[in-house]
């Protein structure tokens, strides 16, 4: 959209619409003073929608989300990571019974007793992501409604203070 469309000065504008013979300075003033709550609320128009576009600049993607988190509440250090929760993944042993006999790619243990690589709290985790800030007093409950805002609601995290 062309942004030229949002550009307005009241003050200019209602000066030009005053008919010539009432542009004496006491008028000016009088319809300025009119016209000064309108701009009040032209200027919260502005902030307002300037957050919108931010807002609608940002996906569901963790990058994106990490990347509005940092521009709110660490713009120059940029310290707030969204890590994964799980930290492994598993590893599947295929059983005789499931190994194809024409392709056969397995690995054998020598032993029946199966191996286990990870322990099953490695493997599984009550929160999808972690959100890791740092401890300069930012406000968590307004963190969480950016969060909770931009992510899926079938996702769950925690946010972690380092």
């Amino acid at each position: 959209m062309n942004e030229k469309v949002f550009n307005i000065d009241f003050k200019s504008l209602a000066i030009q619409w005053l008919p010539t013979f009432f542009r004496m300075p006491v008028f000016i003033s009088i319809t300025i003073l009119f016209i000064l709550p309108l701009t009040s609320i032209y200027i919260e128009f502005l902030k307002i929608r300037k957050q919108n576009l931010m807002r609608m600049e940002v996906s569901t993607q963790k990058y994106s989300i990490q990347k509005r988190l940092n521009d709110l509440f660490d713009k120059i250090e940029r310290r707030i990571e969204i890590v994964k929760a799980v930290q492994f993944d598993g590893l599947y042993f295929y059983t005789k019974a499931e190994d194809d006999p024409y392709h056969n790619k397995t690995e054998w243990l020598s032993n029946d007793n199966p191996l286990w690589l990870r322990l099953k709290s490695e493997l599984n985790s009550e929160y999808d992501f972690i959100v890791k800030i740092p401890n300069t007093g930012i406000n968590e409950f307004q963190l969480k409604a950016e969060i909770e805002y931009f992510m899926l609601q079938s996702k769950n995290y925690k946010i972690e203070v380092i």
